[in-house]
């Protein structure tokens, strides 16, 4: 794990602050390529063979190469390699995948199994091309404004880079709808992530950029279902998942793994103690039962006899967390676990772990968030009623809106459930009922926030239907911007803050696609989520340590934030802060007075707030 850097140009004094911005994801080495041309840097965090033969840039002929990630078989590649007459002079994984690359082109990427932002540059032709793998776990920011390119692994270094950057409108919109920045956009005009599953091409010469997919789970939906027995699916499933799941302990560090005592974490656990053995195991606990998980994942690491470590999160704890919150997560983002993550994270990190294994990925491919049966319940019951009908109701509603205000404003429950019935009787299908409804701010609330209407520009992740049941569609909502833009960027950050590499079993492509070809029957069954991986889980782990309800990674937010760190509210929001006309100050302090007063609040509102202002703060003003 490390962090890349380049830019279409020479300026040493760039690179050497773009690269001191993120030696936090390299603190092992640091190097850099420059040319009049262009230039590459990269800061270096040693998993894999740990002399200095595994130092970046490397550089083959005419192809010079920066690298962030893991290929868990690098050995087999570099076998065949071998075969067709390269040389190797290290024992990393950075080695094969440059030379994989002067041999096959873009196309070795499909041989790559792992975790991967990788950017080659082709000094003979100038021409560079960027990498991002098949699920977005590793990130990779690119700025293009049609004279300046630049690609980093954050956003620190295009800030240090490029001065004065505007921040986008479409952005702010979905961070204070979501709590983090979906799509492929960034905060600031003309820079933007490159999608999971995408390779981009820059010409030097033409100052031209253009993007193409080369993996989707699309067309894996299109091929004909398993059609076997369950007990032989699951059997093939425990086979794929053992396989995934060993081949990221490939190290020359020691390796933890994060356990809640969830089915995700308990079947990573589960599998690779079984097959690796000498498994460490750390959970982060609270003094607070309803986000308490410590005690479950404390069960299952002594039932399956784990090395396990615990520690509790306490309030002081969480203010030195929230403080450095602008500094680990550098685009506003405002999941709260991202609390906890870097505190588990710390806590391996002083345990003498280099390499974590996150489970995250199973509620996306293996249906396990409870909103999706929930969703589908209500979109169910709406969509019974004609189209016609729902939009006439949506347009009185509209029309006789200043006859029921005075009725809404006795209720700010009653007036976020009017608006919202408002807003979701408009929509026609699936995917755009399911989005709207996973929105933690609704639109009629992003309207009284913002100074100036916002729209959303049009993203180029391809959101299609999986043509099979509404729930996957679901499904694939989240794998698609949930996941890489939220739970991806939390663990990647969180580790990285540290550095520490965190990987993510559960998103090896080879899951995926399997799954993507099981009926969706088996995956949701008699009301039980994640049936499938449920009955491998079964082989490992008594069904009873893990039938439980979902708790997730959360914080007592409310409880945090009306006592002990109210403060950070009275810093942050106050008017005189909030004078950069981009968010209302009346609606601001009306949030804020609602909290005070113990009335109906929404303290997620609060808190995309403050996250906004502590990242505004600190990178803006």
């Amino acid at each position: 794990m490390c962090g890349i850097v380049g830019f279409n140009s020479k300026n040493s004094a760039k690179i050497d602050a773009m690269l001191d911005s993120i030696k936090h994801r390299g603190p092992d080495g640091v190097g850099k390529f420059e040319s009049d041309l262009f230039s590459m840097g990269h800061v270096r965090l040693s998993i894999l063979d740990l002399s200095k033969n595994g130092d970046q840039p490397m550089y083959f002929e005419n192809i010079v190469m920066v690298y962030n990630g893991e290929i868990y078989n690098f050995k087999e590649i570099r076998k065949e390699l071998i075969n067709y007459g390269y040389h190797f002079v290290s024992n990393t994984d950075s080695e094969v995948v440059l030379k994989a690359y002067h041999k096959w082109g873009i196309k070795a990427i499909n041989k790559f199994i792992g975790m991967f932002a990788i950017a080659f540059y082709d000094k003979s032709n100038q021409i560079l091309t960027i990498i991002r793998d098949r699920t977005g776990i590793k990130p990779l920011y690119y700025f293009f404004n049609g004279d300046d390119f630049i690609f980093a692994s954050e956003l620190r270094p295009i800030m240090k880079f490029q001065n004065n950057l505007d921040i986008s409108n479409d952005a702010l919109s979905e961070f204070f709808r979501y709590g983090y920045i979906s799509s492929n956009l960034s905060i600031f005009k003309d820079c933007y992530k490159l999608p999971a599953g995408y390779f981009g091409v820059f010409d030097l010469n033409q100052k031209s950029f253009k993007l193409e997919q080369y993996w989707s789970v699309l067309p894996f939906f299109d091929m004909p279902k398993f059609d076997v027995s369950e007990e032989k699916l699951i059997d093939n499933l425990e086979e794929v998942l053992v396989n995934a799941f060993t081949c990221t302990t490939v190290s020359d560090v020691p390796i933890g793994i994060f356990l809640s005592g969830g089915i995700d974490s308990s079947i990573v656990t589960a599998i690779l103690q079984k097959h690796c053995g000498n498994v460490n195991t750390f959970t982060i606990g609270f003094n607070n039962e309803k986000y308490n998980e410590a005690e479950y994942a404390k069960s299952i690491a002594r039932f399956l006899k784990t090395n396990h470590h615990e520690e509790y999160l306490d309030i002081s704890q969480a203010k030195s967390i929230l403080k450095k919150f602008p500094d680990i997560y550098d685009e506003p983002f405002a999941d709260s676990s991202g609390i906890p993550t870097v505190l588990v994270s710390e806590f391996a990190k002083k345990n003498g772990i280099k390499v974590v294994l996150s489970a995250d990925g199973g509620d996306e491919i293996f249906c396990g968030y409870e909103r999706y049966w929930n969703i589908h319940k209500i979109g169910k019951e709406m969509f019974k009623v004609p189209k016609i009908l729902r939009k006439y109701i949506s347009r009185t509603m509209t029309f006789s809106k200043g006859y029921v205000l005075p009725l809404l404003s006795l209720s700010e429950n009653l007036r976020h459930k009017y608006y919202q019935l408002k807003e979701i009787l408009n929509c026609n299908e699936w995917l755009n009922f399911y989005e709207l409804m996973v929105q933690s701010n609704k639109n009629y609330e992003i309207e009284e926030l913002f100074k100036k209407r916002t729209f959303i520009e049009k993203s180029i992740i391809s959101l299609n239907s999986s043509n099979e049941h509404a729930m996957q569609d679901m499904m694939l909502w989240d794998f698609n911007r949930y996941m890489p833009d939220d739970i991806l960027t939390k663990v990647d950050r969180a580790t990285m803050s540290v550095g520490i590499e965190g990987r993510e079993p559960m998103l090896d492509h080879r899951i995926i696609e399997f799954m993507a070809r099981v009926p969706f029957e088996l995956k949701y069954k008699n009301k039980t989520s994640k049936y499938i991986l449920r009955k491998v889980l079964e082989r490992y782990v008594p069904s009873e340590m893990f039938s439980r309800p979902k708790m997730g990674f959360g914080i007592p937010m409310l409880e945090w934030f009306s006592g002990d760190l109210s403060y950070l509210f009275n810093e942050f929001l106050r008017k005189d802060r909030i004078q950069h006309n981009l968010l209302n100050e009346c609606c601001i302090a009306n949030e804020l007075k609602k909290l005070k007063n113990g009335k109906q609040r929404n303290i997620n509102k609060l808190w995309f707030i403050l996250a906004f202002q502590m990242w505004y703060f600190k990178y803006i003003k």
